[in-house]
């Protein structure tokens, strides 16, 4: 059994691929599976990855037809052997020590998942000034210590986010995958992998390189615009009512009726999309009701009432009150 399953999702990156495998080969650790997982690739990646597996016997290569990242990374996780899983996207690279550093800060602590810094580069390979992570530090965590970091940072909050840049203990997807055809998947795995573990080891050490290029998720415009960010943030409201965080889950379950409000960020050109969208609106009310019955607070239940006559009534209510 390897130590680490480097899992690495391949589709149309030819530009980056041999770098992005090269940073993971030439690792100074080196008790790795390196899994690429080509998703039906229509370029020259399939081919690349093949080469790649006659050159280190370490590299295997899983064709599947496409299904999109979650599937991919799913694909992948159900094909790996190692004690510990980490995630790797395709146009991004590791320094050469990343994994060394990290397996040992999990020996270290014992940790069910380790959290390696970032730098955000461009093409060239230049490190960008923004975000800064240069803000973050090594320490030990558990679950509720992140949340409160991840909810106390800006655009530095990603380091907490994605699923990239992390070393996690492979028992913890025994029972969790990704969500297929979800944007910001990261976003929608993110509080049933943390619940899962229990100490959490942070890295200051930029070790992951994280591409920005124009055909990069992070370069498709603002998460607002994009119905999977209102769907996580209800996710994420009944998770924290669950825990009895209830001011944490009220505030949540207001940002998406606030991105909800804003109808025209949306593409509703389809019957799907638009009945996504009815479908977020409901969630807005149901969570209003769940955590009406939670507190007992009346306030709770009439805004429930109002957000199932519609959004545009509750958005009249709250606009009478200021």
């Amino acid at each position: 059994m390897p130590a680490i399953s480097v899992i690495i999702p391949v589709y149309k990156v030819e530009r980056y691929l041999d770098a992005c495998v090269a940073s993971v080969a030439g690792q100074t650790f080196a008790d790795l599976e390196i899994l690429l997982v080509d998703d039906g690739s229509p370029d020259a990646c399939p081919g690349m990855c093949d080469a790649w597996a006659q050159k280190d016997p370490r590299i295997r290569v899983i064709h599947r037809q496409n299904g999109g990242l979650s599937a991919a990374r799913n694909t992948g996780i159900a094909a790996a052997t190692g004690e510990f899983l980490t995630f790797l996207d395709a146009d991004d690279t590791l320094e050469p020590d990343t994994l060394q550093r990290a397996y040992a800060a999990q020996q270290a602590h014992n940790a069910d998942l380790v959290i390696i810094n970032l730098v955000y580069v461009d093409e060239t390979g230049r490190p960008l000034a923004k975000p800064d992570f240069t803000i973050l530090h090594d320490e030990v965590l558990e679950e509720d210590g992140v949340w409160q970091r991840y909810f106390a940072l800006g655009e530095q909050r990603v380091y907490y986010a994605i699923a990239c840049s992390k070393l996690i203990r492979a028992r913890v997807f025994q029972d969790l995958r990704f969500r297929p055809g979800k944007r910001y998947e990261d976003q929608f795995l993110m509080p049933q992998l943390l619940h899962r573990c229990g100490t959490i080891v942070c890295l200051a050490y930029p070790g992951y390189r994280y591409l920005q290029h124009s055909g990069s998720i992070m370069a498709q415009g603002s998460s607002r615009n994009y119905l999977d960010r209102s769907e996580f943030l209800l996710e994420w409201c009944d998770y924290f009512a669950a825990k009895g965080d209830f001011l944490r889950a009220e505030g949540l379950l207001n940002d998406a009726i606030q991105n909800l409000s804003e109808k025209h960020r949306f593409d509703l050109s389809t019957p799907a999309q638009r009945a996504r969208y009815r479908a977020a609106c409901r969630g807005c009310a149901a969570a209003y009701d769940a955590l009406a019955r939670r507190t007992g607070q009346t306030s709770m239940r009439l805004r429930a009432a109002l957000l199932r006559l519609g959004l545009p009534v509750y958005l009249a209510f709250l606009h009478s009150r200021q």
